[in-house]
């Protein structure tokens, strides 16, 4: 599927300065098409800078910081699942990620906890792409994007329920919480915007949801303004994933939703 929008971009902020050491988090997407980061000030949270780019151009950038505070990344294409604690025995990671996936890419499985649900969220994804971001910043840390989605849903649901998706190339991810209790997390294969359609009110009627009760909070590499239109028609709150009070100083064309699995990163940093 092709990416919708333009090739490249970027944003800075006015005061932004890429040689200021241990002041920033840098959040960073990269797949087989595309990369991008959302560089984060800790001290204020304020997103500081943003580039995206074909392949892995956006790592080359000139605004990456130099001495970040921090990193973390999301690679994809990712395999992976939610597993609870007293689910999990040695040794049977791979067990877990095979019933749910069939035939997996590697045999080297991450674990990534994700506490508030007593859960480990189990990993993998192709080491291409992990391996160019570690030669740009050793330190950098991987992230599920599964986990990003649990956490970012979590947190957007206490005003009710809310359904967080990300819209990859071929595939639609999904997580579903409300008053922050998670009540699904799951991903579809998706290509059109009939399937992303089709597997959210599915998603919905699951958890026993109605679509005019829902909030729908839209993100993914590969958002297109179909899905954005098509979605609207079904769900009555539908919304960049994205908040306007995170990205009101950057200008109105740049469709920052596209890279939510960057700008959520920063909550998954200790």
């Amino acid at each position: 599927m092709a990416i919708e929008g333009a090739a490249t971009g970027a944003y800075r902020a006015k005061d932004y300065r890429a040689d200021i050491e241990r002041r920033y988090h840098v959040g960073i997407v990269i797949g087989p098409e595309l990369s991008a980061w959302v560089v984060r000030d800790t001290q204020n949270m304020h997103v500081a800078a943003l580039a995206w780019a074909m392949e892995r151009q956006a790592l080359g950038h000139a605004d990456l910081p130099q001495h970040p505070r921090s990193v973390t990344f999301v690679a994809l294409p990712e395999w992976s699942t939610l597993v609870p604690d007293g689910a999990l025995e040695p040794g049977t990671a791979v067990d877990h990620l095979t019933l749910v996936h069939g035939k997996l890419p590697s045999q080297v499985v991450r674990e990534e906890p994700v506490q508030p649900l007593g859960a480990q969220c189990l990993y993998v994804n192709e080491s291409t792409y992990e391996r160019l971001v570690l030669d740009r910043y050793p330190i950098a840390r991987s992230l599920p994007l599964q986990g990003v989605l649990v956490h970012g849903a979590r947190t957007r649901s206490m005003q009710g329920p809310t359904l967080l998706m990300h819209r990859g190339g071929e595939r639609l991810d999904i997580a579903i919480a409300d008053k922050g209790n998670l009540l699904l997390s799951s991903s579809y294969p998706a290509r059109t915007a009939e399937d992303v359609l089709y597997f959210c009110l599915m998603a919905t009627e699951r958890v026993g949801c109605d679509p005019k009760q829902i909030a729908i909070r839209l993100g993914g590499t590969h958002l297109t303004t179909t899905d954005r239109e098509l979605l609207g028609r079904y769900f009555v709150d539908t919304a960049s994933a994205v908040p306007t009070a995170i990205t009101g100083t950057m200008p109105a064309n740049v469709e920052v939703d596209r890279w939510l699995a960057a700008f959520d990163q920063i909550a998954c940093v200790s």
